[in-house]
């Protein structure tokens, strides 16, 4: 019995994961007007720094799950907390404004036919 709550809480638990579009150029060319001289290594740096700093502390939002002014009103709040909590700055304002600009860019990415 406890080996099937355990299989049943690891298939639960990747079914409420999120799968994330891997970032490209037509992603970064998107947004080149918003963010010049933006390249495809920097939106793939802010993937990561959301997906190691984010997942520690709570399941991953798709990107798309919110628009440009939630994600503005929402990153920084939980940067805050984040820096907070730990008592140091774990996530400064380069690596915020990275995760912030992926994002954003992601938000407005299509979303893959099923």
């Amino acid at each position: 019995m406890k080996k099937l709550s355990v299989l049943f809480l690891m298939v639960a638990f990747t079914a409420c994961s999120v799968k994330l579009i891997p970032p490209s150029q037509p992603d970064v060319d998107r947004v080149s007007v918003k963010y010049p001289g933006y390249t495809l290594a920097e939106l793939n740096d802010g993937k990561a720094l959301f997906e190691q700093t984010c997942s520690r502390y709570h399941r991953l939002k798709n990107p798309a799950s919110r628009n440009e002014e939630k994600w503005k009103e929402i990153v920084p709040k939980m940067i805050g907390k984040l820096n907070k909590k730990e008592g140091r700055e774990v996530i400064d304002n380069k690596q915020q404004e990275s995760i912030l600009r992926y994002l954003i860019t992601m938000s407005t990415a299509a979303k893959p036919s099923r």
